[in-house]
């Protein structure tokens, strides 16, 4: 399956979307010939929205034939955004709100948890042991995040943005070796790992079993930014091969934020045409 992150959805209609406008978005996405896609709350002020309005979208994806790939809780990026955040217990209702709102979408069984870039006062003089602090209260917290997912029969994906707390793919690694979990994963962002200098192609191996989802995007690895894939400097060969070497079965969603809404059908048009290739050559 080919799909599409939620970026499809602010570039069409900005990140004040309602759940009408995803609506509306799904019969452009069906138009396009894609298959699936990511559902989202970017901001706190809509989650009552989505609680009153999800039956709209169930119902315009199911008429469409088209599939729920995750669910992205942008808006819990503030949970890990700096020391005040991390030490409280920002974000767990929320959680459990969405995990609701998810349990109506039968085919959606992944909810990713963004992870933000991590804030220090001007004057915060950190140490060793003030960032072991920070460390600890972040598995904490992430862990208490599995567990509400978990109970509601989900699964937690983490997408890690650069500069987030838990440090790319090695922290991921780090946190599972520390805490023995079995069950937090990774949304596989290709933008923030290749503008992280991560060395990209080893994720899927590094993280087999572990890849929850995917958002496909393209740069040239000095700024997060989301082209389409094959117009930076990503070697997708290599890291889509590896994806489905991984033993990954899941949607491959594309992510590509267009300034213009005009600019969005050719974008993922093309976006689409370019995954097609690289998993067809992948795959003989």
């Amino acid at each position: 399956m080919i799909g599409v992150s939620p970026a499809f959805f602010f570039s069409l209609y900005t990140t004040d979307f309602t759940v009408k406008d995803y609506s509306d978005g799904l019969e452009v996405l069906h138009e396009l010939g894609l298959t699936g896609f990511q559902l989202e709350i970017f901001k706190k002020e809509r989650l009552d929205e989505w609680e009153r309005d999800w039956p709209l979208l169930l119902h315009k994806s199911e008429d469409l034939g088209l599939g729920t790939t995750q669910f992205v809780a942008h808006f819990l990026l503030s949970a890990t955004a700096d020391t005040e955040a991390l030490n409280s217990d920002v974000g767990f209702e929320e959680m459990r709100r969405v995990t609701e709102i998810v349990s109506h979408f039968p085919a959606c069984r992944t909810i990713t948890l963004p992870l933000a870039p991590f804030t220090l006062g001007n004057e915060t003089r950190m140490d060793a042991s003030m960032y072991r602090k920070l460390w600890d209260r972040l598995v904490v917290k992430l862990l208490q995040f599995d567990e509400i997912v978990r109970t509601a029969g989900l699964r937690l994906g983490l997408e890690i943005v650069p500069g987030s707390l838990l440090g790319g793919t090695e922290g991921l690694m780090r946190l599972i070796r520390e805490t023995g979990n079995g069950t937090i994963g990774y949304n596989f962002d290709t933008g923030h790992a290749w503008s992280s200098k991560e060395c990209i192609a080893t994720i899927p191996a590094k993280l087999a079993g572990r890849i929850y989802g995917t958002h496909l995007k393209d740069n040239f690895g000095t700024e997060n930014l989301a082209l389409p894939p094959g117009q930076g400097s990503i070697p997708w060969g290599s890291v889509i091969g590896g994806v489905l070497a991984s033993g990954y079965e899941g949607s491959f969603d594309l992510e590509i934020v267009c300034k213009d809404p005009n600019e969005v059908k050719r974008s993922y048009a093309e976006g689409n045409r370019y995954m097609m290739e690289i998993t067809k050559e992948a795959l003989t």
